[in-house]
């Protein structure tokens, strides 16, 4: 079955921060009604974006509006369901070819990739961490029982990635063995680096989020 990357810019504003505080203020005074009404209220603004849907598993036959009632809503899904309208789709990792990111995720390390690095490539962190730190919130948030929230790589992560990307573009590095030859022709022949580099470009702000998401 092919495994397909999903990719989103989610620009940071003072809208979009208000609505983190005002979601993390119900979550904090255990106010579930509020949170699952905020969310409720914005899922039917996503009925059109067939995107999000298939990304995040949102769509209306699904387990998603469960998950959205008062027994059942965290604070990262809601959020999810919040801020989703205003995500911009971005090139994929999959534009080329379903198996790029398995290639990225095998093949850098030999490039001098760390493991961390190539996460926040492919999958990001939980949208758990992207609200601990927008909202510097005092209690720490762990994740519901809905998995579907996208991983989050900061504008400025994504940055610094396509840096290193442009200069693989231009050839392996002039130290590279063996090994780092072999990786860099699997990235190039298969345009890996072309997809990756594709999806990062377009993040120019430091205070971007790249939202991603890997579906069967």
């Amino acid at each position: 079955m092919a495994v397909l990357h999903h990719a989103f810019r989610c620009a940071v504003t003072p809208a979009l921060e208000r609505e983190i505080a005002n979601l993390l203020a119900a979550w904090e005074t255990g106010d579930r009604e509020r949170l699952s009404d905020m969310a409720l209220a914005r899922y039917t603004a996503l009925a059109e974006r067939k995107d999000i849907h298939a990304a995040f598993y949102l769509g209306p036959d699904g387990a998603a509006p469960s998950w959205l009632q008062p027994q059942f809503i965290s604070p990262g899904l809601a959020a999810l369901v919040v801020l989703a309208k205003g995500f911009v789709p971005l090139p994929t990792l999959s534009a080329s070819s379903d198996t790029n990111h398995y290639q990225l995720a095998t093949q850098l390390p030999a490039l001098g990739w760390a493991t961390d690095e190539i996460d926040c490539l492919i999958r990001g962190q939980p949208i758990e961490a992207m609200l601990q730190g927008s909202a510097g919130c005092a209690f720490r948030l762990e994740q519901g029982g809905f998995r579907h929230t996208g991983g989050w790589t900061p504008g400025r992560m994504a940055r610094t990635l396509c840096t290193r990307l442009d200069r693989l573009a231009f050839g392996p590095p002039s130290q590279a063995n063996e090994a780092a030859l072999v990786a860099w022709s699997k990235l190039n022949e298969s345009n890996a680096l072309q997809d990756a580099r594709a999806m990062l470009t377009p993040l120019t702000d430091d205070d971007d989020w790249l939202v991603m998401a890997l579906t069967h």
